[in-house]
């Protein structure tokens, strides 16, 4: 029985193990199913990780709607104003927007308040501080009678507060003697000067070796006072009410200290007045 060649390649297909064929031609057969396979297996892996994929969809449940809502970016709130007809409102309104301009007293009233509530005693008194004499004085006055704790009608020396006023809040800078940065004994050269005519020497030491030593239950409004801060006498303030004073003080300019503090009280050295000075010479307490 003679087989021809077709129908030994169609049996090849099939059987190719079983028959005699050109090695070539096995060989191209051979090739031919191993590609068929490898893509008949990539077909099958594709379909099964897409089933996969579709089974772990509709098995996963549906992400929940948050019900926090965002909370809205809150502007800064201004701070509240404070006005002097409400802080004392058994004084008519018209007085008070006739004599004193209100828009210099909001500040000053809200700095009052934080010291009432930061003291937490009833020795700070607004109605004291304000006194009953609110037609007679000027700005100043009352700022100072807020920041001293003391009743308006004892800062009679106007020169002197108004002299502070322009002064205060000037950054301290050893051996300044300008509006740009001033030190202690600077200080307390100009003060004396512009408000009693004193000529002081330039350094603290020399100050006190020209004044007469005082005690401290003496102390009264201009004074000296001196301290220990770095070694010796190093430090002078000019004594104004309430065991405050002004000077000039390193870390924080032209400011008021308190003589009651810790630091204060353990630095200092003693009290210094300048020798008495004659009525015809003294120097002027009132504003022209």
């Amino acid at each position: 029985m003679t087989v021809n060649f077709d129908s030994r390649m169609m049996v090849a297909r099939h059987f190719p193990v079983f028959l005699p064929l050109d090695k070539f031609v096995w060989m191209e057969l051979m090739i031919k199913r191993l590609c068929t396979i490898c893509v008949m297996a990539m077909l099958l892996l594709c379909s099964s990780y897409a089933e996969a994929q579709r089974k772990s969809s509709a098995n996963k449940p549906a992400p929940k709607k948050s019900t926090t809502q965002k909370k809205p970016v809150s502007k800064k709130k201004p701070v509240p104003r404070v006005t002097l007809a409400k802080a004392i409102p058994q004084v008519k309104d018209s007085l008070l927007e006739r004599d004193i301009p209100l828009r210099n007293f909001d500040s000053i009233l809200m700095a009052a308040r934080r010291q009432e509530t930061s003291l937490k005693s009833p020795d700070f008194n607004l109605g004291k501080t304000l006194g009953t004499a609110l037609e007679n004085f000027i700005p100043v006055q009352f700022k100072y009678a807020i920041l001293l704790n003391e009743s308006v009608e004892k800062l009679s020396n106007l020169v002197l507060y108004k002299n502070i006023d322009d002064w205060y809040g000037t950054r301290y800078r050893y051996g300044g003697k300008t509006t740009k940065g001033i030190d202690c004994s600077a200080f307390m050269q100009v003060i004396s000067e512009y408000t009693f005519g004193w000529v002081l020497p330039r350094t603290a030491r020399e100050q006190y070796v020209a004044m007469q030593g005082i005690k401290r239950d003496e102390l009264r409004e201009g004074d000296f006072v001196f301290f220990n801060t770095t070694g010796g006498i190093s430090h002078v303030g000019m004594y104004l009410q309430n065991n405050k004073f002004i000077h000039a003080s390193s870390s924080e300019g032209v400011s008021i200290g308190d003589l009651q503090s810790k630091y204060w009280s353990r630095r200092f050295i003693g009290a210094r007045r300048m020798p008495e000075v004659s009525p015809a010479t003294a120097a002027p307490t009132q504003l022209d």
